[in-house]
């Protein structure tokens, strides 16, 4: 059956694979967009995918705090997924791909399970337009999270990124294309590669995020 491979895609994803246990130096480095003004801390795979995140200098008490995601893949990865907690499960989870020729979809997932991962509204993303985009060798897609930094219910508890210390996010990726490209929900087969970077977030810290955003939108 073609899909619980989809996540078991996103199993290893975020199935965290053992890194130098001795190494605490971030993997991501720092990086200016030029379509937004805003400052991230940026990663790129083996693959040449690469992941970035933008938050605001002042940081809520609530750690509740809108975030930005940038992700830029060559034209032939088929989809490219971002885990907010480095974790397979329990996590909000990015799903991004290029829908044909003019469009980008970022879907917002959480893994229950080793199968494919279904919708997850509490946490809503945003495209930015100015600065996601398809060409002849990559697709872009730059989004806004709500929601991704801290998520759970008063049931089970609530789960927070500490954005003032060092992160470890996780990433996949595949070659083979969603099953459906034009809809947001479509299943996806297995991860080619993925990984568990640490992120220095004090570089990803914008002063003027808000315009910023609003100025890209």
């Amino acid at each position: 059956m073609h899909l619980p491979s989809g996540l078991a895609g996103l199993v290893s994803l975020l199935s965290l694979s053992r890194r130098d246990e001795f190494s605490f130096e971030p993997d991501s480095h720092p990086y200016e967009d030029a379509a937004t003004g805003l400052k991230f801390a940026s990663y790129a795979s083996d693959r040449g995918v690469i992941y970035r995140v933008a938050i605001p200098a002042i940081i809520p008490a609530s750690a509740e705090l809108d975030t930005v995601l940038q992700v830029v893949a060559p034209i032939s990865i088929g989809w490219a997924g971002f885990a907010w907690g480095g974790t397979m499960t329990y996590n909000p989870l990015a799903i991004m791909w290029a829908n044909g020729t003019n469009n980008v979809v970022v879907s917002s997932r959480i893994a229950y399970g080793y199968y494919t991962p279904p919708l997850y509204e509490p946490t809503k993303y945003t495209l930015l337009e100015k600065a996601s985009f398809i060409n002849a060798t990559h697709f872009q897609v730059t989004a806004t999270c709500k929601g991704c930094t801290k998520w759970g219910d008063d049931e089970m508890g609530y789960t927070e990124v500490d954005v003032s210390q060092d992160v470890t996010f996780g990433f996949a990726f595949s070659s083979n294309s969603v099953d459906a490209p034009e809809d947001s929900e479509s299943s996806f087969a297995i991860h080619d590669g993925v990984g568990h970077p640490i992120y220095d977030l004090s570089v990803a810290k914008n002063d003027d995020f808000a315009a910023k955003v609003a100025a890209a939108l």
